[in-house]
């Protein structure tokens, strides 16, 4: 007999052994082993990557996971887990805040809404039809001469239309800068007349002319009311009217209205 057959003889019953062993030890320990304390991550994790062992889908089954989806279905798991409610604020919650008294003087002098004018004390005029002129706004100086010099070149200029619900003034300042926004003519003007064809009311003005190169300046709030050098609007029959306005002791303004009439009445 050679070498080589004897030795297969004496292995062969060997190598039969250890895969008898193996075999046990894969198999039989998956059937018996106690899977209720593993959880069920483990349980899809393990249907996934063996699929074609039975006691793995037995307990996915009796579990009533969904592996295939990643979501569990198990009446336990939603069981153990803890919800954490965060506590509900009662009432409201007061902090105390410390404002300089420069901060306070100025948060509570300054209107949030800088146009607020207070009607009621005044004798509105009553407009069954609105008057429509053309407006011009030029500086008067008052540093040379007391009666004040008036320049001869627009600071603002367009359409003057006033009815019931108060004064429009459509068109622009040519102050440059910011003033250039045709908004502040628009939406920050609230003047209307009086009974005796006077403005009254406040409005932003730009009393500065902004060079190229120059930081943009904010708009001063001034009020508007009847003075002493102003001819007010005749507005029975409106033709031209001249509103003199107070700004600062060293410059103020002249409105000029021209070609003023009533609006007819659209059929």
């Amino acid at each position: 007999m050679k070498m080589a057959d004897a030795l297969q003889l004496i292995f062969r019953p060997l190598k039969m052994s250890v895969l008898g062993l193996f075999l046990v030890l894969t198999v039989m320990p998956v059937q018996a082993v106690d899977m209720s304390n593993w959880s069920d991550k483990t349980i899809c994790r393990l249907v996934a990557t063996q699929v074609n062992n039975a006691a793995f889908l037995e307990e996915a089954s009796s579990r009533g996971l969904n592996c295939q989806s990643g979501q569990s279905n198990s009446p336990n798991q939603h069981a153990s887990q803890t919800v954490k409610i965060l506590p509900k604020p009662q009432g409201i919650t007061i902090y105390a805040v410390q404002f300089s008294k420069a901060d306070r003087h100025r948060l509570t002098s300054e209107p949030i809404n800088k146009t607020a004018f207070d009607f009621n004390l005044a004798q509105l005029a009553k407009l069954s039809q609105p008057i429509t002129c053309r407006f011009r706004l030029r500086r008067v100086i008052y540093e040379h001469k007391v009666e004040g010099v008036i320049e001869h070149w627009n600071m603002a200029n367009g359409q003057f239309l006033a009815n019931q619900e108060g004064i429009q003034l459509i068109g622009n300042w040519r102050m440059k800068g910011l003033s250039g926004d045709p908004s502040y003519l628009r939406d920050e003007v609230n003047l209307r007349l009086d009974d005796q064809g006077h403005l009254i009311g406040k409005m932003a003005y730009f009393p500065l002319m902004v060079d190229n190169g120059e930081a943009a300046r904010q708009p001063i709030y001034i009020t508007v009311k009847p003075h002493k050098r102003s001819k007010p609007l005749d507005m029975a029959k409106p033709v031209r009217a001249e509103y003199w306005i107070d700004v600062e002791d060293w410059a103020g303004g002249v409105l000029n209205l021209t070609r003023c009439h009533i609006q007819e009445e659209t059929q």
